[in-house]
């Protein structure tokens, strides 16, 4: 114990000048000075080296030391912004493993990755029929400020009883490869649906099939005959049990089943001209334009989410489900015709082609500023 004591008399000076001068010599939870032990440490260790600061880690050189790498990850990042390189491309570059290009990009760049959006590709002439229809849309709106909300936007869509598999982050945990599988039918059993709905109430889903007398039920392609028999013996029956067939202005896309002649003899006898919305009509519903329509952009899509959360196994039991969900929409329905007409006001005002466009530049607030 006394040659102990005496070695540190003899540095005495030295752990006076490390205490003071040394960093990170005291605790990091506390200021109380180091051990006997760890004295004697830092005494060889400035006997074996002439320093007191600890070795270098083995290891690679951090990141943060060495700028050539973040100027070329700063290039590579550009050319990744316009979808011609990516992480692994940028670390095969350097020859570095690509959780450091993550983390330079990440920590250093702080730059995320983001997934592409995809929408229907515009011709040149859609621009100036989705402004037409919009400058139509306020139109109407100043001389009646309620008449978005009496739109009964309607459309159909396909479900399929099987839906599709995400095998993204589908995983077995195994020893070994269990070498298991999924089957999956060529074409998976499905129904077509058709709903329509306004600000006050919603009709459907009403399903194209036909009775066979050996398999039941089967699911029909929709055509015009098919499509005119829906519209004349079920939507307009029950719109004038709801006593609303003077007052819906009916909307439908530019389907080749909505717009064949007789289907547009129908509509005009029973809505007239100025209360349909359609292509080949007095206002025209603009060709690929489903960011404008609430049934595309949000219907189909907030159905087929909460449908097939239920599991169903058959036919029928997809259908019910489709029902149940449809039944239970009712109190946000007016909230929807909000957001299509911002939706409206954006492409009139901002002048951009496409919703999608106006979403990544992120200007919704300015749309709420309107009081629409």
């Amino acid at each position: 114990m006394e040659g102990i004591m005496t070695g540190v008399g003899k540095y005495e000076g030295l752990f006076k000048m490390c205490k003071v001068h040394t960093p990170g010599y005291a605790s990091s939870s506390s200021n109380r000075p180091k051990s006997v032990g760890g004295l004697l440490k830092l005494v060889k260790r400035f006997e074996k080296t002439g320093k007191l600061e600890d070795r270098a880690q083995a290891g690679r050189p951090c990141l943060k030391e060495a700028p050539c790498i973040v100027v070329e990850m700063k290039a590579i990042a550009s050319e990744a912004a316009s979808g011609t390189s990516s992480a692994r491309e940028a670390a095969r570059r350097l020859v570095l493993p690509p959780s450091s290009v993550r983390n330079v990009l990440r920590r250093l760049l702080q730059l995320y990755p983001y997934k592409l959006q995809s929408c229907h590709e515009l011709l040149p002439a859609d621009t100036a029929q989705r402004e037409a229809f919009v400058k139509c849309v306020f139109s109407k709106m100043e001389q009646n400020p309620t008449w978005v909300f009496s739109i009964l936007w309607t459309d159909e869509a396909h479900f399929s009883l099987h839906g599709d598999i995400n095998n993204h982050n589908c995983r077995i945990s195994a020893t070994s490869n269990p070498r298991e599988y999924t089957q999956k039918p060529l074409h998976s059993p499905k129904v077509t649906a058709w709903c329509g709905f306004s600000g006050s109430f919603i009709l459907g889903p009403f399903f194209f099939e036909t009775q066979c007398p050996v398999n039941g039920w089967i699911t029909e392609t929709v055509n015009a005959y098919r499509y005119l028999t829906l519209l004349r013996e079920t939507v307009v029956p029950c719109l004038i049990q709801r006593g609303q067939t003077s007052n819906v202005t009916f909307m439908q896309d530019g389907a080749t089943s909505h717009t064949a002649n007789p289907v547009k003899t129908f509509l005009i006898q029973t809505f007239g001209e100025d209360r349909i919305v359609s292509r080949r009509c007095r206002y025209p519903w603009p060709p690929r334009s489903p960011d404008l329509t609430p049934a595309d952009f949000w219907l189909w899509g907030y159905l087929k989410s909460s449908v097939y959360l239920s599991g169903p196994s058959s036919l029928p039991e997809l259908k019910d489900a489709i029902r149940r969900e449809v039944s239970s929409i009712h109190p946000i329905v007016s909230l929807i015709h909000h957001v299509a007409l911002c939706r409206c006001w954006i492409c009139h005002s901002s002048g951009m082609s496409s919703f999608l466009w106006w979403w990544s530049c992120g200007t919704y607030s300015e749309c709420n500023k309107t009081n629409l």
